[in-house]
């Protein structure tokens, strides 16, 4: 480490050092190179840094030349999100508001140059969340747009919502539209784009990763756009329990018993419901009853 290094250079290193592909050894390099201090002390350590720069270049030209690739590929994990849009839009600030995971973040164009990936952890529900290098970055990946179950346009402006369609005109999942920055604006200018997106119906939200402004209601939207049931389970005389079991919508009594345990469902005698469902409280249903979210099952056997 040099003499009196900053933050964003301690950051970048940490993020090298935990790097698995070329790309992100490269990524990480140029911000090491950008942040590191600029005196005669650090001399040797920036020759150093751009010497290995160098080589992970001609490393990588080598590669596409070969027609090898050292991208990190994406294993679909249940339900898919990816974080769609152009350079600068704050999609890597997104992601770290809405997972655990921990992206490196710079005010440089282009910096995320394969897929980051967080787990969304809400209310008893899981889901994967794939930011992925911006539209017009040689590391876009087409085919996680085409098949992931939701997309969240992140835009800084309107206008960009333009560019980014024909990247997602065959997608199979639904898009939520996340307006960012919103914390830049005045009041007249907030104003004015909540009008814009009335009037052209855009399915937008707006947000600020930088105070979280919108963030609880983009969870709400990312839950709902999902079409599943949460639903817990009891045992007569506890509470339920803590976390639910996640089905898709139109899920019966029986599902949530062979999710529990594959013929369960054959040793129920009697279902107690209580719920949205439920026309009252601790209401004998069978095995077919369609359940709604966040409804309360208690089992009991033979």
């Amino acid at each position: 480490m040099p003499i009196n290094a900053g933050y964003e250079y301690v950051a970048a290193e940490k993020k090298y050092l935990q790097a698995q592909t070329l790309e992100e050894k490269i990524t990480c390099l140029e911000e090491m190179i950008r942040s590191a201090p600029k005196h005669k002390g650090s001399e040797n350590l920036l020759s150093e840094l751009k010497t290995r720069l160098k080589k992970f270049r001609e490393k990588q030209e080598k590669n596409k030349k070969t027609g090898k690739t050292t991208k990190k590929g994406v294993k679909k994990e249940g339900y898919q999100i990816a974080l769609v849009g152009l350079t600068k839009s704050g999609k890597s600030s997104l992601l770290s508001k809405l997972t655990n995971a921990k992206p490196l973040i710079t005010p440089h164009p282009f910096t995320t140059k394969s897929p980051e990936i967080g787990t969304l952890y809400y209310e008893g529900v899981k889901v994967q969340v794939v930011d992925l290098p911006s539209i017009g970055s040689e590391y876009f990946d087409q085919g996680v747009v085409n098949t992931a179950d939701l997309l969240i346009l992140v835009v800084g402006n309107l206008e960009e919502l333009e560019k980014i369609k024909p990247y997602v005109s065959r997608a199979a999942g639904k898009n939520i539209t996340a307006v960012n920055k919103v914390d830049t604006l005045n009041p007249e200018q907030r104003r004015k784009l909540e009008a814009t997106l009335r009037s052209k119906k855009i399915h937008g939200i707006l947000i600020s990763s930088v105070t979280g402004e919108g963030i609880q209601e983009l969870k709400e939207k990312i839950i709902s756009a999902m079409n599943i049931v949460r639903v817990y389970t009891k045992e007569p005389g506890k509470p339920h329990s803590p976390l639910p079991i996640v089905l898709p919508v139109n899920s019966t009594v029986k599902e949530v018993a062979e999710n529990i345990r594959k013929g369960f469902s054959s040793t129920i005698k009697e279902t107690r419901l209580t719920g949205p469902s439920s026309k009252f409280p601790n209401q004998k249903v069978g095995l077919s009853h369609i359940l709604k979210d966040r409804d309360i099952v208690e089992f009991h056997t033979n």
